[in-house]
């Protein structure tokens, strides 16, 4: 339909009328069909069209006729991109059906699964306190199940998570293998001290940095989704938790043959022996001075190195059965030859003329790394090292594993290639806004501590979820960068006269290419709020 003007001669005078006309067709033949005549258009009122716009609301719901623009008010605007597509993954995870069941007869008078969600999902983006999180919820985005919360909802709400904890993580263990294909044939693991703040005894303690901290050891799936954790006195020793962790890990998943993958700080022989007896085969690295063999066998080791990538070449020792892995990284090297370079350079100028007795002496000498390049005289003057020099220069880019692994199963490349995603995986988990901002905790309670640090966890796993299919979909973007672009989605709260509406901004490209990795549909554009 459109708007013509229609003229008409009458008397020697024209007249022009304005109509509303609908194009039809009859036995193929294009005719116009007047539907309505507005008036003269000398004698138009503008009144009359709204109150013909008006009327017809009334039967589509879809027309609004504004006098002015003061008929036209924006109550609110909230952020609504982000929570949209975290309900999505959420719902996907089958999260709400998890807690739900563990809910269950209890008699919480608010909804305890929108708090937690609220609190998962403020990691995700924001990182706050709880108090802070609170204010985020119910002012800053779009989540209306929580806007009956309070603020001690939350911190009842953590209770809650900690008490069900474990079983919890075995129902997600179990929804991300049937709904997500969870490959647990190889597991990293690793150990991160965080920064604590409180007055009770048990978790926070002092670590080998110095600080009240607590120890967080993670279980990470082949792909690098987080199945377990637990939450440990910072005094505790990463090697002692490895067999604990382990041995839980077997009892609670049912997992059979498996290849454990850990660092450096894993390692004893000791605990590769219990590893081996609970059925895992391992890869770990080992320091260049750890055993005998690794000095004298292994580093000497002749022969061409295979190439991996560009910047990982590798070749391989076999003793007793087992194979060490030598990998070699020019970039690194590179990197290891310019840092040292540059030592020797200021340590040359800094012990130039220095007064072997004085306080500038002992510092350099009792340095964490340069006392590495410095030996000292029978008077206690201080030389550059130059035998020491040799021998790292011969280490430049070169890391040693240790694997238990058949070469039949893993040869040596993949060795290499499996062990360098631990490195690639713990990048990301630190970087990751849920971890990254998780420290420093607050809370006075171990159990309010563990509950946070389980909320964190949450966060992350969907975030990891997100970039799992971001890699699938070969869109190159981390779920951080995701939460950006879809930051700037917001929904807006519109009064127009006596009707109210909810209005999404436009979507951008990026945007759109979360959607389409996804494979989630676009939020509606408008929606009809009716209020009773």
């Amino acid at each position: 339909m459109f708007v013509r003007t229609k003229k008409v001669k009458t008397g020697g005078k024209t007249y022009e009328y304005y109509q509303i006309v609908k194009n039809t067709y009859k036995n193929g033949q294009s005719r116009q069909k007047v539907i309505c005549t507005l008036g003269s258009v000398d004698d138009y009122d503008p009144e009359f069209a709204d109150e013909l716009a008006d009327t017809l609301s009334e039967f589509t719901g879809k027309v609004t006729v504004l006098s002015s623009m003061d008929d036209c008010h924006h109550i609110w605007s909230k952020e609504y991109g982000s929570v949209y597509v975290l309900e999505k993954l959420w719902e996907e995870l089958k999260l709400t059906d998890i807690l739900s069941t563990y809910l269950q007869g209890r008699d919480f008078e608010f909804e305890v699964i929108s708090a937690i969600k609220a609190m998962v999902f403020n990691r995700c983006i924001a990182a706050e306190s709880k108090r802070s999180t609170f204010d985020w919820m119910n002012k800053d985005v779009h989540l209306p199940a929580t806007e009956d919360l309070e603020l001690h909802h939350l911190y009842r709400s953590l209770d809650f998570l900690i008490e069900n904890k474990e079983k919890i993580e075995n129902k997600i263990y179990d929804n991300l293998k049937n709904l997500f294909n969870l490959d647990v044939t190889v597991v990293f693991y690793d150990c991160s001290l965080i920064d604590m703040y409180g007055e009770t005894p048990e978790l926070i303690q002092y670590s080998r940095k110095g600080k009240p901290q607590a120890l967080l050891s993670f279980v990470l799936s082949r792909d690098g989704l987080p199945i377990s954790h637990n939450l440990l006195p910072g005094n505790t020793m990463d090697i002692n938790t490895v067999i604990d962790a382990m041995q839980d890990l077997k009892k609670r998943y049912s997992i059979g043959k498996c290849i454990f993958v850990g660092d450096r700080g894993m390692v004893s022989r000791e605990k590769l022996d219990a590893l081996e007896d609970m059925n895992f085969d391992f890869i770990v690295g080992v320091k260049s001075n750890q055993w005998k063999e690794v000095k004298e066998e292994v580093l000497t080791t002749r022969g061409r190195y295979s190439k991996v990538s560009d910047n990982l070449k590798v070749k391989q020792k076999e003793i007793d059965g087992y194979r060490y892995i030598i990998c070699y990284n020019p970039d690194q090297a590179e990197r290891d030859r310019k840092i040292r370079e540059s030592v020797i350079e200021s340590l040359e100028e800094e012990i130039e003329g220095l007064d072997p007795d004085s306080k500038k002496a002992a510092e350099l000498y009792g340095h964490k790394y340069k006392r590495r390049f410095l030996r000292k005289l029978k008077d206690g003057t201080l030389k550059i090292d130059r035998m020491q020099i040799r021998k790292d220069e011969k280490l430049d880019g070169k890391y040693i594993l240790y694997t238990s692994t058949d070469e039949d199963e893993l040869d040596k490349e993949e060795i290499a290639s499996t062990y360098k995603k631990l490195s690639n995986i713990e990048r990301s988990f630190r970087s990751l806004k849920s971890l990254q901002q998780m420290e420093p905790v607050y809370h006075h309670a171990d159990r309010r501590i563990e509950a946070h640090v389980f909320i964190c966890i949450l966060a992350h796993l969907l975030e990891r979820l997100m970039e799992k299919k971001f890699t699938k979909e070969n869109l190159d973007m981390t779920a951080a960068k995701a939460f950006e672009h879809l930051s700037r989605m917001k929904l807006t709260k519109t009064e127009l006269r006596d009707k109210k509406f909810l209005i999404r901004t436009d979507t951008t490209d990026e945007m759109n290419k979360v959607f389409k990795a996804l494979h989630y549909q676009h939020p509606k554009r408008v929606q009809h709020i009716t209020e009773g």
